[in-house]
């Protein structure tokens, strides 16, 4: 089957110098990420972005010209409880890195009108503008923002989003940890072939590959 074989190629794959697991596995954390909030955070999710973009220039302490951007993994709107999510998926524990983790709690700070402000200088300045057009259209779609002719107004709530990791073990017990301990028997509780072959990779990708196997 051939979902199996993908599976297998991410086991294995994983075990080599360069190979990014997590820019592979994310479509399938994505796939179930409703499921798993809904368990581990008792929320409705109604929208998710991935990679958005957080401008440099709108964190504090930042150059406030600097229109380079961030990108997060994953925003995340749950509307019915008002609640947005900043999350980023990391596959391996030593991935994790404290000016990622800096830059996470600055993007709370300004909550998701200082995003959306940020946003709108990043849409002025970039040449991509198809891609931030849709960006927008989902963004217009939950009542954040209303498009004009070449701008948007802001109507998005005063929330200040969460910072949630999933990672492969939470042995300090972290309240913004999500363990694939915890994802696992969300998965096995679906009846689905890809979240029960992805639940056994998960058991397998829990361990640190840079260690020595004795």
């Amino acid at each position: 089957m051939p979902i199996h074989h993908l599976f297998y190629l991410l086991d294995d794959w994983r075990t080599l110098p360069a190979y990014q697991l997590e820019r592979r596995a994310d479509i399938f954390f994505a796939l179930y990420l409703d499921k798993i909030l809904e368990k581990h955070r008792g929320v409705k999710m109604d929208l998710i972005i991935p990679e958005f973009p957080v401008r440099l220039g709108s964190l504090p302490d930042h150059d406030t010209q600097d229109n380079r951007s961030y990108k997060i993994d994953y925003l995340i709107y749950a509307a019915e409880q008002q609640k947005v999510f900043l999350l980023e998926l990391k596959t391996e524990e030593r991935s994790l890195r404290p000016a990622q983790d800096k830059y996470l709690e600055q993007a709370s700070e300004i909550k998701v009108s200082g995003l959306l402000e940020g946003l709108r200088a990043i849409y002025k300045a970039t040449f991509q503008k198809v891609k931030y057009n849709n960006l927008l259209k989902k963004l217009e779609t939950i009542g954040w923002i209303e498009r004009t002719d070449r701008d948007f107004i802001i109507h998005a709530p005063d929330i200040a989003p969460e910072v949630l990791y999933i990672q492969p073990t939470n042995k300090d017990k972290k309240s913004d940890v999500i363990s694939f301990d915890d994802i696992i028997p969300v998965l096995s509780a679906i009846d689905d072939p890809i979240a029960a072959r992805f639940a056994i990779s998960l058991e397998k990708w829990k361990g640190d590959v840079n260690k020595k196997r004795k």
